[in-house]
Protein backbone atom coordinates (compact mmCIF):
# COMPACT_ATOMS: atom_id res chain seq x y z
CA UNK A 1 0.00 0.00 0.00
CA UNK A 2 2.66 2.57 1.12
CA UNK A 3 4.60 1.80 -2.17
CA UNK A 4 1.12 2.84 -4.53
CA UNK A 5 0.83 5.53 -2.64
CA UNK A 6 4.41 6.56 -3.19
CA UNK A 7 3.41 5.93 -6.93
CA UNK A 8 1.05 8.14 -6.88
CA UNK A 9 2.65 11.18 -5.13
CA UNK A 10 5.58 11.13 -7.77
CA UNK A 11 3.06 11.01 -10.23
CA UNK A 12 1.22 14.24 -8.77
CA UNK A 13 4.24 16.06 -8.21
CA UNK A 14 5.49 15.45 -11.83
CA UNK A 15 1.92 16.59 -13.22
CA UNK A 16 1.95 19.57 -11.17
CA UNK A 17 5.88 20.03 -12.10
CA UNK A 18 4.80 20.05 -15.90
CA UNK A 19 1.92 22.26 -15.46
CA UNK A 20 4.16 25.28 -14.05
CA UNK A 21 6.52 25.35 -16.94
CA UNK A 22 5.27 26.82 -20.36
CA UNK A 23 5.26 24.36 -23.48
CA UNK A 24 8.30 25.34 -25.79
CA UNK A 25 8.93 24.33 -29.44
CA UNK A 26 11.77 22.74 -30.46
CA UNK A 27 14.10 22.75 -33.76
CA UNK A 28 17.22 20.60 -34.33
CA UNK A 29 19.73 21.32 -37.12
CA UNK A 30 23.29 20.41 -37.62
CA UNK A 31 26.20 19.51 -40.05
CA UNK A 32 27.44 16.21 -40.04
CA UNK A 33 30.95 15.85 -41.76
CA UNK A 34 32.62 12.34 -42.61
CA UNK A 35 35.89 12.94 -44.09
CA UNK A 36 38.54 10.62 -46.24
CA UNK A 37 41.88 12.41 -47.15
CA UNK A 38 45.77 12.14 -48.43
CA UNK A 39 47.29 15.20 -47.87
CA UNK A 40 50.75 16.77 -45.76
CA UNK A 41 50.01 18.44 -42.32
CA UNK A 42 53.48 19.56 -42.09
CA UNK A 43 56.21 21.60 -43.93
CA UNK A 44 59.11 19.39 -42.38
CA UNK A 45 60.74 16.73 -44.37
CA UNK A 46 61.30 14.24 -42.19
CA UNK A 47 57.88 14.36 -39.87
CA UNK A 48 57.68 10.51 -39.07
CA UNK A 49 55.03 10.74 -37.22
CA UNK A 50 52.18 12.04 -39.97
CA UNK A 51 49.58 9.95 -41.38
CA UNK A 52 49.34 11.03 -44.83
CA UNK A 53 45.70 8.79 -45.06
CA UNK A 54 42.58 10.44 -43.31
CA UNK A 55 39.46 9.24 -42.14
CA UNK A 56 37.68 10.96 -39.77
CA UNK A 57 34.42 12.73 -38.99
CA UNK A 58 32.51 15.58 -37.18
CA UNK A 59 29.17 15.16 -36.41
CA UNK A 60 27.75 19.33 -35.00
CA UNK A 61 23.78 19.23 -33.58
CA UNK A 62 22.30 22.69 -32.33
CA UNK A 63 18.79 21.99 -30.02
CA UNK A 64 17.17 25.49 -30.31
CA UNK A 65 14.78 25.72 -27.20
CA UNK A 66 12.32 28.45 -28.51
CA UNK A 67 9.94 29.85 -25.53
CA UNK A 68 9.04 33.15 -27.82
CA UNK A 69 9.98 35.44 -30.37
CA UNK A 70 11.79 37.26 -27.31
CA UNK A 71 13.34 33.86 -25.73
CA UNK A 72 15.43 30.89 -26.56
CA UNK A 73 18.31 28.83 -25.60
CA UNK A 74 20.49 26.67 -27.61
CA UNK A 75 22.81 23.85 -26.83
CA UNK A 76 25.15 23.04 -29.52
CA UNK A 77 26.86 19.73 -29.21
CA UNK A 78 29.87 18.41 -31.00
CA UNK A 79 31.41 14.53 -31.48
CA UNK A 80 34.56 14.68 -32.88
CA UNK A 81 36.39 15.40 -34.46
CA UNK A 82 37.57 11.60 -34.49
CA UNK A 83 39.85 10.01 -36.62
CA UNK A 84 38.81 6.32 -37.08
CA UNK A 85 40.71 3.69 -35.65
CA UNK A 86 41.82 6.15 -32.79
CA UNK A 87 40.99 4.32 -29.39
CA UNK A 88 41.04 8.38 -27.12
CA UNK A 89 38.68 9.44 -29.38
CA UNK A 90 36.36 6.76 -29.67
CA UNK A 91 37.03 5.63 -32.93
CA UNK A 92 38.85 2.29 -32.79
CA UNK A 93 37.29 -1.12 -32.59
CA UNK A 94 34.36 -0.66 -29.34
CA UNK A 95 33.90 2.84 -30.46
CA UNK A 96 34.05 4.05 -26.54
CA UNK A 97 35.15 7.38 -26.11
CA UNK A 98 34.52 10.81 -24.17
CA UNK A 99 34.24 12.48 -27.64
CA UNK A 100 30.85 14.33 -26.65
CA UNK A 101 32.04 18.91 -26.39
CA UNK A 102 29.40 21.34 -25.06
CA UNK A 103 30.29 24.11 -28.33
CA UNK A 104 27.59 26.64 -27.55
CA UNK A 105 25.44 26.93 -24.11
CA UNK A 106 23.61 30.25 -24.28
CA UNK A 107 20.28 32.29 -24.12
CA UNK A 108 19.14 34.72 -26.89
CA UNK A 109 16.41 37.14 -25.35
CA UNK A 110 15.00 40.50 -25.59
CA UNK A 111 14.92 43.20 -22.70
CA UNK A 112 10.74 43.67 -22.28
CA UNK A 113 9.62 46.85 -23.60
CA UNK A 114 12.48 47.21 -25.72
CA UNK A 115 14.40 46.47 -29.18
CA UNK A 116 17.71 45.87 -26.73
CA UNK A 117 18.90 41.89 -27.64
CA UNK A 118 21.15 40.09 -24.87
CA UNK A 119 22.98 37.05 -25.28
CA UNK A 120 24.72 35.11 -22.57
CA UNK A 121 26.70 32.16 -22.13
CA UNK A 122 28.86 30.27 -24.65
CA UNK A 123 28.58 31.24 -27.81
CA UNK A 124 30.79 31.53 -31.35
CA UNK A 125 33.17 35.22 -30.76
CA UNK A 126 33.43 36.67 -34.72
CA UNK A 127 34.55 39.98 -35.35
CA UNK A 128 33.67 41.47 -38.50
CA UNK A 129 34.89 40.67 -41.50
CA UNK A 130 33.14 41.05 -45.68
CA UNK A 131 36.60 39.73 -47.67
CA UNK A 132 37.53 36.30 -46.33
CA UNK A 133 36.76 35.70 -42.14
CA UNK A 134 38.32 38.07 -39.23
CA UNK A 135 42.27 37.76 -39.09
CA UNK A 136 41.90 38.95 -35.28
CA UNK A 137 39.08 36.69 -33.34
CA UNK A 138 36.59 33.98 -34.98
CA UNK A 139 35.94 30.82 -32.04
CA UNK A 140 33.88 30.12 -29.80
CA UNK A 141 33.86 31.78 -25.94
CA UNK A 142 31.99 32.67 -22.51
CA UNK A 143 30.82 36.02 -22.43
CA UNK A 144 27.56 38.69 -22.79
CA UNK A 145 26.51 40.23 -26.29
CA UNK A 146 24.00 43.17 -26.10
CA UNK A 147 22.77 44.28 -29.60
CA UNK A 148 20.57 47.31 -30.53
CA UNK A 149 19.25 48.36 -33.92
CA UNK A 150 18.36 52.05 -33.74
CA UNK A 151 16.57 51.69 -37.54
CA UNK A 152 17.08 50.44 -40.88
CA UNK A 153 20.83 51.90 -40.99
CA UNK A 154 22.28 52.02 -37.89
CA UNK A 155 22.75 49.10 -34.99
CA UNK A 156 25.48 48.72 -32.44
CA UNK A 157 26.70 45.64 -30.61
CA UNK A 158 28.25 45.93 -27.44
CA UNK A 159 30.02 43.06 -26.07
CA UNK A 160 32.11 41.49 -22.91
CA UNK A 161 34.48 37.84 -23.14
CA UNK A 162 35.97 36.09 -20.50
CA UNK A 163 38.78 34.30 -22.49
CA UNK A 164 40.84 32.85 -20.15
CA UNK A 165 40.58 32.75 -16.20
CA UNK A 166 42.11 30.43 -13.35
CA UNK A 167 43.70 27.90 -15.81
CA UNK A 168 47.31 27.94 -14.60
CA UNK A 169 48.76 24.38 -13.08
CA UNK A 170 51.82 26.42 -11.76
CA UNK A 171 52.73 30.17 -12.27
CA UNK A 172 56.39 31.29 -13.82
CA UNK A 173 55.78 34.83 -11.86
CA UNK A 174 55.33 35.38 -8.40
CA UNK A 175 51.96 36.00 -7.82
CA UNK A 176 49.70 33.05 -5.99
CA UNK A 177 46.39 31.55 -6.29
CA UNK A 178 46.17 31.99 -9.37
CA UNK A 179 45.83 35.99 -9.43
CA UNK A 180 46.27 38.36 -12.81
CA UNK A 181 45.93 35.12 -14.85
CA UNK A 182 42.61 36.43 -16.33
CA UNK A 183 42.05 37.78 -20.40
CA UNK A 184 38.78 39.80 -20.76
CA UNK A 185 38.07 41.19 -24.15
CA UNK A 186 35.45 43.87 -24.51
CA UNK A 187 34.41 45.80 -27.57
CA UNK A 188 31.90 47.64 -29.69
CA UNK A 189 31.17 47.25 -33.44
CA UNK A 190 28.57 49.70 -35.25
CA UNK A 191 26.83 48.47 -38.48
CA UNK A 192 25.89 50.81 -40.81
CA UNK A 193 23.94 49.62 -43.91
CA UNK A 194 22.80 52.29 -46.81
CA UNK A 195 21.90 51.63 -50.27
CA UNK A 196 24.63 49.86 -51.62
CA UNK A 197 27.20 49.71 -48.87
CA UNK A 198 27.51 48.27 -45.64
CA UNK A 199 30.28 49.59 -43.60
CA UNK A 200 31.29 48.71 -39.85
CA UNK A 201 33.85 50.27 -37.68
CA UNK A 202 34.62 48.30 -34.84
CA UNK A 203 37.41 48.51 -31.72
CA UNK A 204 38.17 46.09 -29.13
CA UNK A 205 39.78 46.27 -25.88
CA UNK A 206 41.68 43.32 -23.63
CA UNK A 207 43.29 43.54 -19.93
CA UNK A 208 45.63 40.60 -19.80
CA UNK A 209 46.85 39.32 -16.43
CA UNK A 210 50.60 38.17 -16.77
CA UNK A 211 49.88 34.61 -15.75
CA UNK A 212 46.99 34.03 -18.43
CA UNK A 213 49.20 32.90 -20.81
CA UNK A 214 52.36 31.39 -18.91
CA UNK A 215 52.92 28.56 -17.08
CA UNK A 216 51.09 24.69 -17.60
CA UNK A 217 47.77 25.44 -18.34
CA UNK A 218 44.71 23.23 -19.12
CA UNK A 219 42.80 23.54 -22.53
CA UNK A 220 44.26 23.51 -25.80
CA UNK A 221 43.93 26.96 -26.98
CA UNK A 222 47.14 28.74 -24.73
CA UNK A 223 49.36 27.82 -27.24
CA UNK A 224 47.08 29.68 -30.08
CA UNK A 225 46.53 32.83 -27.64
CA UNK A 226 50.76 33.04 -26.74
CA UNK A 227 51.49 32.99 -30.06
CA UNK A 228 49.05 35.61 -31.68
CA UNK A 229 50.08 37.80 -28.79
CA UNK A 230 53.88 37.69 -28.22
CA UNK A 231 57.26 38.54 -30.42
CA UNK A 232 58.94 35.46 -32.00
CA UNK A 233 60.72 33.51 -29.36
CA UNK A 234 58.87 34.99 -26.05
CA UNK A 235 57.06 31.59 -25.95
CA UNK A 236 54.66 32.03 -22.61
CA UNK A 237 57.22 34.17 -21.42
CA UNK A 238 54.57 36.71 -20.01
CA UNK A 239 54.61 35.15 -16.24
CA UNK A 240 58.40 36.60 -16.41
CA UNK A 241 57.04 40.31 -17.26
CA UNK A 242 57.61 43.47 -15.06
CA UNK A 243 53.72 44.50 -15.26
CA UNK A 244 51.43 42.48 -13.60
CA UNK A 245 48.68 43.17 -15.84
CA UNK A 246 48.78 44.48 -19.92
CA UNK A 247 46.70 45.89 -22.39
CA UNK A 248 45.93 45.18 -25.84
CA UNK A 249 43.52 46.93 -28.28
CA UNK A 250 42.68 46.31 -31.87
CA UNK A 251 40.90 48.79 -34.07
CA UNK A 252 39.29 48.28 -37.36
CA UNK A 253 37.04 48.76 -40.15
CA UNK A 254 35.23 46.71 -42.73
CA UNK A 255 32.79 47.12 -45.13
CA UNK A 256 31.46 46.30 -48.98
CA UNK A 257 30.04 48.21 -51.63
CA UNK A 258 27.19 46.57 -54.20
CA UNK A 259 25.59 49.49 -55.70
CA UNK A 260 27.49 49.00 -59.16
CA UNK A 261 25.89 44.90 -58.79
CA UNK A 262 26.73 42.15 -60.34
CA UNK A 263 30.12 43.90 -59.22
CA UNK A 264 31.39 43.42 -55.68
CA UNK A 265 34.20 45.45 -53.63
CA UNK A 266 34.94 44.72 -49.70
CA UNK A 267 37.87 45.70 -48.16
CA UNK A 268 38.99 44.63 -44.35
CA UNK A 269 41.28 47.08 -42.33
CA UNK A 270 42.99 46.24 -39.06
CA UNK A 271 45.27 47.68 -36.28
CA UNK A 272 46.32 46.73 -33.06
CA UNK A 273 48.62 46.13 -30.21
CA UNK A 274 49.39 44.28 -27.20
CA UNK A 275 52.09 45.80 -24.37
CA UNK A 276 52.95 43.62 -21.41
CA UNK A 277 56.05 45.34 -19.80
CA UNK A 278 59.46 43.44 -20.47
CA UNK A 279 61.09 39.84 -19.32
CA UNK A 280 62.52 40.35 -15.91
CA UNK A 281 64.33 37.25 -16.55
CA UNK A 282 66.35 37.12 -20.31
CA UNK A 283 65.38 35.06 -22.73
CA UNK A 284 68.08 33.16 -25.00
CA UNK A 285 68.06 32.94 -28.66
CA UNK A 286 70.27 31.01 -30.39
CA UNK A 287 72.08 32.95 -33.30
CA UNK A 288 73.41 30.66 -36.45
CA UNK A 289 76.82 29.48 -36.34
CA UNK A 290 77.57 31.89 -32.74
CA UNK A 291 77.23 31.34 -29.42
CA UNK A 292 73.48 31.42 -27.69
CA UNK A 293 72.15 35.21 -26.78
CA UNK A 294 70.80 36.19 -23.47
CA UNK A 295 68.58 39.40 -23.69
CA UNK A 296 65.58 40.67 -21.94
CA UNK A 297 62.50 40.78 -24.68
CA UNK A 298 59.76 43.59 -24.80
CA UNK A 299 56.67 41.79 -24.72
CA UNK A 300 55.11 44.08 -27.18
CA UNK A 301 53.80 43.95 -30.40
CA UNK A 302 51.84 46.19 -32.98
CA UNK A 303 51.00 45.76 -36.78
CA UNK A 304 48.12 46.22 -39.08
CA UNK A 305 47.34 44.18 -42.08
CA UNK A 306 44.58 45.23 -44.86
CA UNK A 307 42.81 43.01 -47.26
CA UNK A 308 40.50 43.98 -50.59
CA UNK A 309 38.34 41.62 -52.62
CA UNK A 310 36.75 42.65 -55.80
CA UNK A 311 34.92 39.95 -57.62
CA UNK A 312 31.91 40.08 -60.89
CA UNK A 313 29.22 37.47 -60.63
CA UNK A 314 28.11 35.97 -63.77
CA UNK A 315 25.60 33.77 -64.87
CA UNK A 316 28.13 30.73 -64.97
CA UNK A 317 30.78 31.67 -62.89
CA UNK A 318 32.16 34.49 -60.30
CA UNK A 319 35.76 35.45 -61.12
CA UNK A 320 37.35 37.46 -57.97
CA UNK A 321 40.61 38.92 -56.54
CA UNK A 322 42.09 38.98 -53.02
CA UNK A 323 44.92 41.18 -51.95
CA UNK A 324 46.29 41.44 -48.62
CA UNK A 325 49.43 43.01 -47.06
CA UNK A 326 50.27 43.14 -43.11
CA UNK A 327 53.16 44.48 -41.15
CA UNK A 328 56.17 42.71 -40.53
CA UNK A 329 59.04 42.06 -38.05
CA UNK A 330 62.32 44.43 -38.16
CA UNK A 331 65.62 42.61 -37.76
CA UNK A 332 65.60 43.12 -34.17
CA UNK A 333 63.88 40.49 -32.20
CA UNK A 334 64.53 42.25 -28.65
CA UNK A 335 62.50 45.32 -28.92
CA UNK A 336 59.11 43.90 -29.44
CA UNK A 337 57.20 42.35 -33.00
CA UNK A 338 55.94 44.83 -35.22
CA UNK A 339 53.41 42.51 -36.39
CA UNK A 340 49.78 43.08 -35.16
CA UNK A 341 48.69 40.64 -32.75
CA UNK A 342 46.17 38.01 -33.09
CA UNK A 343 43.73 36.17 -30.77
CA UNK A 344 42.57 33.56 -32.99
CA UNK A 345 41.36 34.43 -36.07
CA UNK A 346 40.09 32.35 -39.23
CA UNK A 347 41.25 33.67 -42.35
CA UNK A 348 39.66 31.38 -45.89
CA UNK A 349 40.70 32.61 -49.01
CA UNK A 350 42.21 29.09 -49.78
CA UNK A 351 41.38 26.13 -48.66
CA UNK A 352 44.64 24.36 -48.25
CA UNK A 353 47.08 26.98 -46.95
CA UNK A 354 44.52 29.20 -45.13
CA UNK A 355 41.14 28.17 -43.64
CA UNK A 356 38.90 27.54 -46.27
CA UNK A 357 38.27 24.13 -46.46
CA UNK A 358 35.30 22.31 -46.19
CA UNK A 359 34.09 20.44 -43.35
CA UNK A 360 36.85 18.80 -41.62
CA UNK A 361 39.47 18.56 -44.45
CA UNK A 362 43.15 19.67 -43.86
CA UNK A 363 44.07 23.46 -44.25
CA UNK A 364 45.69 25.94 -41.91
CA UNK A 365 49.02 24.88 -43.46
CA UNK A 366 50.40 28.57 -43.61
CA UNK A 367 48.04 29.48 -40.99
CA UNK A 368 44.44 31.06 -39.53
CA UNK A 369 45.77 34.12 -40.43
CA UNK A 370 48.07 36.29 -42.88
CA UNK A 371 50.08 38.80 -40.20
CA UNK A 372 53.36 39.05 -41.32
CA UNK A 373 52.89 38.49 -45.03
CA UNK A 374 51.36 40.00 -48.34
CA UNK A 375 49.36 38.01 -50.98
CA UNK A 376 47.15 37.73 -53.79
CA UNK A 377 44.79 35.21 -54.81
CA UNK A 378 42.57 34.35 -58.04
CA UNK A 379 39.80 32.82 -58.08
CA UNK A 380 36.71 31.58 -60.32
CA UNK A 381 33.82 30.56 -57.90
CA UNK A 382 31.01 28.94 -58.33
CA UNK A 383 31.31 27.40 -61.60
CA UNK A 384 27.89 25.86 -62.65
CA UNK A 385 27.35 24.60 -66.26
CA UNK A 386 25.54 21.42 -64.95
CA UNK A 387 22.73 21.36 -62.37
CA UNK A 388 24.05 20.95 -58.90
CA UNK A 389 27.24 20.74 -59.28
CA UNK A 390 29.98 23.30 -58.81
CA UNK A 391 33.79 23.94 -58.82
CA UNK A 392 36.10 26.44 -57.29
CA UNK A 393 39.73 27.22 -58.91
CA UNK A 394 42.21 29.57 -56.89
CA UNK A 395 45.67 30.41 -57.37
CA UNK A 396 47.68 32.50 -54.65
CA UNK A 397 51.17 33.63 -54.37
CA UNK A 398 52.23 34.67 -50.87
CA UNK A 399 55.68 36.47 -49.46
CA UNK A 400 56.66 37.19 -46.20
CA UNK A 401 57.21 40.84 -45.00
CA UNK A 402 59.44 40.10 -42.00
CA UNK A 403 63.22 41.14 -42.38
CA UNK A 404 65.29 38.94 -43.11
CA UNK A 405 67.84 38.95 -40.73
CA UNK A 406 65.50 37.15 -38.16
CA UNK A 407 66.13 34.01 -39.92
CA UNK A 408 69.41 33.87 -38.22
CA UNK A 409 68.26 33.05 -35.34
CA UNK A 410 66.99 29.39 -34.53
CA UNK A 411 63.63 30.39 -32.87
CA UNK A 412 62.13 31.50 -35.84
CA UNK A 413 62.70 28.02 -37.13
CA UNK A 414 60.43 26.25 -34.85
CA UNK A 415 58.01 28.49 -36.16
CA UNK A 416 57.64 26.38 -39.78
CA UNK A 417 56.23 23.28 -37.80
CA UNK A 418 52.87 22.14 -38.70
CA UNK A 419 50.69 25.54 -37.42
CA UNK A 420 48.35 24.45 -34.31
CA UNK A 421 51.29 21.87 -32.83
CA UNK A 422 52.79 22.77 -29.25
CA UNK A 423 56.27 23.82 -30.87
CA UNK A 424 54.84 25.65 -34.14
CA UNK A 425 53.35 29.06 -34.63
CA UNK A 426 50.11 28.69 -34.47
CA UNK A 427 48.78 31.64 -36.31
CA UNK A 428 50.75 31.85 -39.47
CA UNK A 429 54.21 30.56 -40.49
CA UNK A 430 57.23 32.55 -40.25
CA UNK A 431 58.06 34.08 -43.70
CA UNK A 432 60.64 36.52 -44.23
CA UNK A 433 60.91 39.21 -47.33
CA UNK A 434 63.14 36.41 -49.07
CA UNK A 435 60.83 33.47 -48.29
CA UNK A 436 57.35 32.89 -50.70
CA UNK A 437 54.64 30.12 -50.96
CA UNK A 438 52.41 29.74 -53.89
CA UNK A 439 49.06 27.17 -54.18
CA UNK A 440 46.25 25.90 -56.23
CA UNK A 441 43.06 24.44 -55.43
CA UNK A 442 40.31 22.67 -57.39
CA UNK A 443 37.48 22.28 -55.33
CA UNK A 444 34.30 20.85 -56.34
CA UNK A 445 30.37 20.48 -54.55
CA UNK A 446 28.13 17.77 -55.45
CA UNK A 447 24.60 18.30 -53.75
CA UNK A 448 23.01 14.18 -54.02
CA UNK A 449 19.81 15.86 -52.05
CA UNK A 450 18.99 18.66 -51.11
CA UNK A 451 20.47 17.89 -47.49
CA UNK A 452 23.47 16.15 -48.42
CA UNK A 453 26.37 17.09 -50.47
CA UNK A 454 29.57 15.34 -51.23
CA UNK A 455 32.59 18.09 -51.53
CA UNK A 456 36.24 17.06 -53.34
CA UNK A 457 38.97 19.12 -52.54
CA UNK A 458 42.41 19.18 -54.54
CA UNK A 459 45.12 21.21 -53.49
CA UNK A 460 48.46 22.03 -54.18
CA UNK A 461 50.87 23.60 -52.02
CA UNK A 462 54.84 24.88 -52.51
CA UNK A 463 56.69 26.78 -49.69
CA UNK A 464 59.95 28.28 -51.22
CA UNK A 465 62.33 29.48 -48.51
CA UNK A 466 65.48 31.20 -49.41
CA UNK A 467 68.65 28.67 -49.04
CA UNK A 468 70.99 32.13 -47.86
CA UNK A 469 68.87 33.26 -45.58
CA UNK A 470 67.79 30.12 -43.56
CA UNK A 471 70.95 27.90 -44.41
CA UNK A 472 70.87 24.34 -46.00
CA UNK A 473 70.24 22.83 -42.25
CA UNK A 474 66.71 24.41 -42.48
CA UNK A 475 66.12 24.28 -46.35
CA UNK A 476 67.22 20.57 -46.91
CA UNK A 477 64.81 19.82 -43.78
CA UNK A 478 61.85 21.85 -45.63
CA UNK A 479 59.33 19.89 -48.06
CA UNK A 480 58.71 21.91 -50.16
CA UNK A 481 55.61 19.99 -51.90
CA UNK A 482 52.90 19.35 -50.58
CA UNK A 483 49.38 17.98 -51.37
CA UNK A 484 45.98 17.65 -50.44
CA UNK A 485 43.42 15.22 -52.27
CA UNK A 486 40.00 14.31 -50.09
CA UNK A 487 36.60 13.41 -50.20
CA UNK A 488 34.09 15.28 -47.20
CA UNK A 489 30.24 13.73 -47.09
CA UNK A 490 28.17 16.74 -45.52
CA UNK A 491 24.64 15.91 -44.07
CA UNK A 492 23.39 19.18 -43.49
CA UNK A 493 19.66 19.55 -41.80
Amino acid sequence: MKRIITLFLAAGLTLGASSAVRAADIAVKGLWDFNFEWSNSSFLENNSSEDFFKARQRLRTQVDIIASESLRGVLFFEIGDQNWGRASQGASLGTDGTVVEVRYSYIDWVVPETELKVRMGLQPLVLPSFVAGSQVLNHDGAGIVLSYTFDEMVGATLFWNRLENDNGASLVSRDRNNRADAFDLMGLTLPLTFEGVKITPWGAYARIGRNALSGAHFGDEIDVLASGMTPVGAGRSFGGSDKRNGNAWWAGVTGEFTFWNPFRLAFDANYGGVDMGTTRDPVTFLRRGEQPVAHSLDLKRRGWIASVLAEYKLDALTPGLIFWYGSGDDDDPFNGSERMPVIDGEFTPTSYGFAGAYGIGTDTMIGDSAVGTWGIVGQLKDITFVEDLQHTLRVGYYRGTNDKKMARYATPYAQLEAPGSNNGLTNAVYLTTKDSAWEVNFDTQCNLYDDLALFVELGYLRLDLDDNVWGNAVASNTDKNNFKAGVNLRYAF
